[in-house]
């Protein structure tokens, strides 16, 4: 589907040459690399011209060799820097230096016939006058000799035994006689007339083989590297004295004169015949040479035209096994080619370019690049039409409507002349415009307009013809900018350059501006929003132009790309260009290399790589950003797929998702990446064109979810539109399966809606759809037709009293039948549906729970069920009671909750069952939900109940069960597990007075244990026979008010003062030692952490090179320690033991320890914690020293605590710094990211301080003090 375009011609006369020219060659070297030209005269003379067609050197070889020689051959050594040059009478010359240098470095004294040198320059293939093949090292010693017109086939001569004659074999509609008939071979006098010698070596220098004539017949002889004869070519009639080795090396092309053909023939190295092509040329047609390009895509033939006395050169390339004529150069009869061959510098425009020397000294480049002719235009109207250049022919396909593999095409023109290109309308702009295009062929234009789309066809809307060009594409690169105006570059005879615009007339161009040029354009494009053609030039720079005429940008490649366009970004265009080693430029800079094409579709940007994948992004700065840099960080917002390798984008059908890809042997494949899909998807549902959206999303495999999650308000608002765009009930069917609770918008094509709010309720998606959608369906004229997705409605939402609702529908459709109602959709076809789309098994439960026998024999008899499984299981059913039937049914299907109620119900004969059911399914609570105290099983099951959490330890809710069961043994001994007191006392008001004392001493001790003294006292009040014990129980476990009101309660003046007092004064003294000591070891504490801080400020730095900088030393330097702590780390501990260890060696407040300054915030946290939280306890002492009379002493206590505090108070900001809280949270952070995966991790220094510790205690306001002044 490519064509050959030319990507740059130059045309110059070489200087100072008036001789005939006898051989040429071409070179490229580190002195010179644009390469140059080597000129051989017949009379001797060697001449060097550089790129410009300037002479730099000569030299005369007559003066060292006779003038009766002419020369054979010329051939430039790149590795030695020599030019190589073969006389016929056997002398071989060496130049060097410009032509100073000239040395005889061997000579055959037969004389030469032919002489060619090995791609690899490192063997020299000589035929002599003799016929004598002499293969030659590159220092010119002679490795192997042998006579060329031996009869001899070679050493891999094939060994035959009959099998496979022609008179065994199968002849189709030729019979048997085809097998008896002989085939005739008479002599070809031109094959003896044209005795010439030619070699040609394969690419890398492992065979060569020489054309010759022998016995009437031209054939060649293969050799290998050591000069041994391998093989022989067969007898074929025809064969003309034209030989070329493919560089790939995988055949020898010939041409072939046969009396009603004319071909091209293939050999393989073995001599046997490959296979062929026809040219197709007239009979006045005679080839002259043949030779491939560099890259082996081009077949190159030199022809004469005997009727028009004038030179063609014929350009092949292959493709899907077909041979294409890409370009043919005709050029005028008084042009006489001397030489052609192709450049050998891989650096040159991937090996296509054509150095073309004619006798008269002028001298031709043409370099060529591989391109896609396409139309243009960015919406539906363009049917993504594909030209295809073969001869005379040009092969049309529209993509949009069908994809024609090649050769084939939709549409083939004939043309009178040979095509050389073919150019669209750039920017259409009336419908009719579009898909337009013209046809270059020599010096006339033809200008195509469409007149069907399906099936294609063309008509020719005008013809211009042009005066007369002196050479090819003297004119080229032809862009039709506008409906009326065509931008062409033109070339005169000494390469300058000039942009002409002409002016489309009715049959004629006008030229209505022309500006000069610095350099040869290869490209041009323009800018998609405004009026300005860019220019790309050889030298990799832009020029813009415009109304104003031509201006050099500042923006430019570093080379020349052979594909070069305009990116628009928004308001903006970008410069891409892509070169032939594949590297893709983004203004001045390779955003990416190993890239093999690119294409620019309405809203993407699409990218083939030689890594075998396609790129696909948006055209916004978001995706360009991507796209930069895609090749360090691949990006959610590039699409990514698998090609296969070395694809190629065609085209892209605009604004639709078809992606053309050709593959390396030329067949085309068609994709269509998601990214392209998705964009179209969401046009058609903004349009509300469902259909098509359904279709294409149901083709391209694309979540059916996306109807929805594309625009959720949208759909809701439309749903009447949807349901009756969507006939299809299979089509609804799928869309109701499709649906999930997710957004897929945010999933699975999350990078196709980047910009797009989430739908926050997606996980009530699928109830919300199908009820919608049912709600819809059941006031639908069509509801009986629509019962499918009726169905499925229900079905989705999967929960039993659905399926139930799906099995009423089909019950409901079974009666209509019976009642003799035709329907569109029977119920055999609807339970058909449903046990497709639900496990039989499940729905014959749900029927079963339906208690409806004939419901259940309906789905049964439609499944692959037994009858012999269910029937007995019916007749049992049957034979029961309604209500113990439906507790056996649910038993079975395990709907227990209803097996329950069933069971209830069938009434006092069946409550030993329930209890056990009950028992067994642990179902107490649903069981006493459904019964009232008043029965007498309701107790049963509470004391069930009650001795169930009784196991499970539920100790309360037990002595409640039990209480309701009147088993109050078991109540009160379940009260005394929970120390529910009051609960037990109101049980046991009925027991003896020993009894009830016991079991309230019981609770005395349980409570005096959980320290609830205030329990424990209101128990021992409530027994009353024993004051003095209640009073030294309040003062012993330090409740004096309440040891006090009970002296006074009791008028017990005694012991108040014997008892009570004394404990209050010994409490208080308690308390004060207590504040006092807080108070000394908190400014100890702090003084050491301001000595520990400013010891690590002053520290050295850090070194993690020192080796025993994290061990665990017990003896360190106030230094070391302060160091050690300064960084939060972490360590894995295996055991519970080194864990408890290294806790300890945290909180150690040992001086110099490691954690030092860790352990004294951790200790001075605690501490103040602990004294702000003796706030209550000093209330209570100083109101029991009240009651006492002891203000002074309350007074005492209230005041050092509000000391102490105070001074606490104070020092937290000194404590806990900004820099602590910092550098805490700043270690913890390190050490959880440096936690192993599945590893336990103990954190250590600072890092090892709790979140509330970091920081100041928070203090709560509480009201303690009293009003002492």
């Amino acid at each position: 589907m490519r064509n050959l375009q030319l990507w740059r011609t130059s045309a110059r006369k070489l200087d100072y040459l008036c001789e005939e020219i006898a051989c040429a060659c071409y070179g490229h070297h580190g002195g010179c690399p644009a390469g140059e030209l080597f000129l051989c005269t017949h009379n001797l003379i060697v001449r060097c011209f550089g790129n410009d067609g300037r002479l730099k050197w000569s030299k005369d070889l007559s003066e060292i060799s006779s003038l009766r020689n002419v020369p054979v051959s010329i051939t430039y050594l790149s590795l030695v820097n020599t030019l190589s040059i073969g006389l016929s009478n056997g002398e071989l010359f060496g130049m060097t230096e410009t032509g100073a240098n000239c040395e005889l470095k061997g000579i055959c004294e037969d004389g030469l016939l032919a002489k060619e040198w090995s791609h690899d320059q490192e063997l020299l293939a000589l035929v002599t006058k003799d016929y004598r093949v002499i293969l030659m090292s590159c220092t010119y010693d002679t490795v192997n000799q042998v006579n060329l017109l031996s009869e001899e086939f070679g050493a891999k001569e094939f060994i035959t035994v009959g099998w496979g004659k022609k008179e065994t074999q199968f002849h189709g509609s030729e019979g048997k006689e085809a097998a008896k008939a002989k085939s005739d071979f008479f002599v070809d006098k031109h094959a003896i007339l044209n005795n010439k010698i030619l070699i040609s070596w394969k690419y890398h220098g492992s065979l060569f083989a020489v054309g010759f004539s022998l016995q009437g017949a031209r054939r060649f002889k293969v050799f290998d590297r050591g000069g041994k004869l391998l093989y022989t070519s067969e007898r074929q009639q025809g064969l003309e004295a034209n030989i070329a080795w493919r560089p790939s090396g995988n055949f020898v092309a010939t041409t072939q004169k046969l009396p009603d053909r004319y071909l091209v023939s293939f050999f393989e190295k073995n001599g046997l015949k490959h296979g062929d092509f026809e040219i197709p040329v007239s009979e006045n047609i005679q080839v002259e040479n043949i030779l491939w390009s560099q890259d082996s895509e081009i077949l190159t033939l030199v022809c004469k035209d005997l009727q028009e006395i004038c030179q063609k050169i014929l350009l092949f390339t292959s493709s899907n096994y077909h041979w294409y004529l890409k370009q043919t150069l005709t050029f005028n009869p008084q042009q006489t080619i001397s030489k052609i061959f192709w450049d050998n510098d891989f650096d040159m425009s991937n090996n296509k370019k054509l150095h073309i020397l004619f006798k008269s000294g002028k001298y031709y480049t043409y370099t060529w690049v591989w391109d896609v002719d396409h139309s243009t235009g960015k919406c539906e109207k363009d049917d993504a039409v594909v030209g295809v250049i073969d001869g005379k022919k040009m092969l049309l396909s529209s993509f949009r409507h069908s994809v024609v593999p090649p050769p084939m095409a939709n549409l083939e023109i004939e043309t009178n002349n040979y095509i050389d290109s073919i150019v669209f309308l750039l920017i259409p702009n009336e419908d009719d415009e579009y898909n337009k295009f013209l046809a270059c062929s020599s010096n006339t234009l033809t200008f195509y307009e469409q007149v069907q789309k399906k099936p294609l066809e063309y008509k020719i809307s005008k013809t211009i013809v042009l005066n007369k060009f002196d050479f090819p594409f003297q004119y080229y690169n032809w862009y039709w900018w506008k409906k009326n105006l065509l931008i062409v570059i033109a070339l005169d005879n000494d390469s300058n350059y000039k942009m002409i615009e002409f002016e489309i007339l009715e049959d004629s161009l006008k030229i209505s501006k022309s500006k000069a040029l610095p350099a040869a354009v290869v490209r041009m494009h323009s800018h998609p929003l405004i009026p300005k053609v860019y220019l790309h030039l050889e030298t990799g720079k832009v020029i813009e132009y415009n109304s104003d005429g031509l201006e050099e940008l500042t923006e430019s490649f570093p080379a020349a790309c052979a594909k070069f366009c305009v990116l628009p970004i928004g308001d903006l265009g970008y410069f891409v260009g892509l070169t032939h080693k594949g590297l893709l430029y983004l203004q001045d800079k390779v955003i990416m290399n190993n890239v093999g094409s690119i294409f620019i579709h309405t809203d993407y940007f699409l990218i083939t790589s030689m890594k075998n994948f396609l790129l696909c992004t948006k055209l916004t700065q978001d995706g360009l950003a991507a796209v930069i840099d895609y090749d360090d960080t691949e990006s959610a917002d590039v699409y990514k797929r698998r090609v296969e390798r070395g694809s190629k984008i065609i085209v892209v059908v605009p604004n639709d998702t078809k992606t053309v890809l050709q593959m390396p042997r030329g067949n085309l494949e068609v994709i269509e990446p998601r990214p392209l899909s998705l964009k179209i998807v969401g046009e058609h549902l903004n349009s509300l064109k469902y259909y098509e959206a359904f279709d294409l999303m149901r083709k391209q495999r694309i979540n059916l979810n996306l109807m929805y999650d594309h625009n959720p308000q949208l759909f809701i608002k439309n749903i009447d539109k949807f349901l009756d765009t969507i006939k299809n009930n299979s089509w609804l069917s799928l869309f109701l399966t499709d649906l999930e609770n997710k957004d897929t918008t945010k999933t699975m094509y999350s990078t196709s809606y980047i910009y797009t709010k989430g739908n926050k309720d997606c996980d009530k998606k699928i109830n919300f759809i199908c009820n919608m959608v049912r709600e819809r369906l059941n006031i639908a004229p069509d509801r009986s037709s629509r019962v499918l997705p009726l169905l499925t409605t229900y079905v989705k939402q999967n929960t039993i009293q659905d399926l139930e609702n799906a099995l009423l529908i089909i019950k409901e459709l079974r009666n209509e039948e019976l009642n003799g109602t035709k329907l569109p959709v029977s119920s055999d076809e609807a339970l058909k549906y449903l046990l497709y789309i639900v496990d039989v098994n499940k729905l014959f439960d749900v029927a079963l729970g339906m208690y409806d026998f004939d419901l259940v024999l309906l789905v049964a008899n439609r499944s692959q069920k037994d009858p012999k499984e269910y029937m007995p299981m019916l007749n049992d059913l049957n034979a029961m009671d309604e209500n113990y039937k439906r507790f056996t049914i649910n038993k079975n299907l395990k709907r227990y909750l209803k097996a329950v109620e069933c069971l209830i119900k069938c009434g006092p004969s069946k409550h030993d069952e329930l209890k056990t059911f009950v028992k067994y399914h642990s179902l107490y609570r649903d069981a006493l939900k459904m019964l009232t105290p008043k029965d007498y099983i309701y107790k049963q099951i509470c004391d069930d109940f009650g001795l169930f959490l009784k196991l499970k330890k539920q100790f309360l809710e037990a002595g409640i069960m039990f209480e309701r069961a009147d088993n109050i043994d078991k109540a009160v001994e379940c009260y005394k597990e929970s120390l529910e007191w009051e609960l037990a006392i109101k049980l046991i008001q009925h027991l003896p007075r020993d009894e009830f004392k016991e079991i309230c001493y019981d609770f005395v001790a349980a409570l005096k244990q959980e320290k609830r003294h205030s329990e424990a006292l209101r128990i021992l009040e409530m027994v009353g026979d024993n004051e003095n014990e209640m009073i030294m129980y309040a003062t012993e476990n330090g409740e004096f008010k309440s040891a006090i009101r009970i002296c006074y309660t009791y008028d017990m003046h005694e012991m108040l003062d014997a008892e009570v007092t004394p404990a209050v004064l010994e409490e208080y003294n308690n308390l004060k030692d207590l504040l006092e000591t807080n108070l000394t070891n908190f400014k100890s504490y702090k003084d050491r952490l301001e000595v520990v801080r400013v010891t690590k400020k002053n520290a050295p730095a850090r070194n993690d090179n020192i080796p025993y900088y994290n061990r665990d030393y017990d003896l360190y330097s106030d230094i070391g320690s302060t160091i050690g702590s300064s960084t939060g780390s972490s360590r894995s501990y295996r055991s519970s033991k080194n864990r408890r260890k290294h806790e300890r060696k945290v909180a150690s407040l040992k001086e110099g320890s490691q954690y030092e300054d860790t352990a004294l915030v951790m200790a001075l946290h605690s501490l103040v914690s602990s004294t702000f939280e003796l706030r209550p306890h000093v209330r209570e002492i100083n109101l029991a020293l009240c009651c006492l009379y002891k203000d002074e002493e309350a007074r005492i206590l209230q005041y050092l605590l509000e000391g102490v505090m105070q001074e606490m108070k104070e020092s937290f900001k000194q404590i806990w710094t900004n820099n602590l809280v910092i550098e805490a949270t700043n270690a913890v952070i390190t050490a959880e990211q440096n936690v192993p995966e599945g590893g336990s991790v103990i954190k250590q220094g600072i890092a090892a301080l709790e979140p509330h510790v970091r920081i100041a205690p928070v203090i709560q306001d509480v009201r303690w003090k009293l009003n002492m002044d």
